[in-house]
């Protein structure tokens, strides 16, 4: 079981002393979020919490309506929903005694790539004028007429749900004006990108 979540934006990578060792890390950024609502077994068929990101007040013409920039859900357990913290902010202190976390989010997308780039096959000779350098060549055998499974193609490549585990927590940077994680190692997403993170 989890002993919390956090909703961070991806920053910058770089490196800091550990124990002597120049060791590469990911800088993340807290942003503003709290607990919207409960989704529970009864009602959604599941448990989880609903975070709400960088909530806004908008001024309406008789009455001010409250939005968020971005909502993410947490799976957690039925017990848990029974505790309700509606309205609960979250910041750096709940990192604050935490080794590790897991990071879920989308990998960077790499368009529609050929099948060198996409599933690492050899390259072929490239002289006698000949243009098949990266191409996949033979895709099967005459029989059974038709292409195998698993056999590799050009597509496109990434956006898919990465989950990293086990991430050791480096360090807590916080200032007045923006609280910051390190994190071991490289993270998926570009820069400002949004990533979920459980605490262990």
């Amino acid at each position: 079981m989890n002993k919390g979540w956090l909703v961070v934006k991806k920053q910058e990578m770089t490196r800091i002393w550990v124990d002597d060792k120049f060791v590469p890390v990911t800088i993340v950024k807290i942003v503003p979020q709290e607990i919207v609502r409960y989704k529970t077994d009864e009602k959604d068929w599941y448990a989880a919490v609903v975070v709400g990101v960088e909530k806004k007040e908008r001024d309406v013409k008789k009455w001010k309506k409250i939005v968020y920039k971005d909502t993410v859900e947490f799976k957690v357990e039925s017990d848990y929903v029974q505790n309700n913290q509606i309205g609960k902010v979250f910041d750096a202190d709940v990192v604050q005694w935490v080794e590790s976390v897991d990071v879920v989010w989308i990998s960077k997308g790499k368009g529609f790539q050929g099948m060198v780039k996409r599933c690492n096959i050899k390259w072929w000779w490239a002289t006698h004028g000949h243009k098949f350098t990266r191409t996949g060549w033979s895709k099967g055998n005459r029989k059974p007429r038709r292409t195998l499974k698993g056999h590799p193609h050009a597509g496109h490549m990434w956006t898919d749900r990465i989950t990293l585990k086990d991430i050791k927590v480096l360090d807590v940077i916080k200032t007045d004006s923006e609280q910051l994680i390190a994190l071991k190692g490289s993270l998926p997403w570009a820069y400002n990108g949004m990533l979920k993170i459980s605490l262990r």
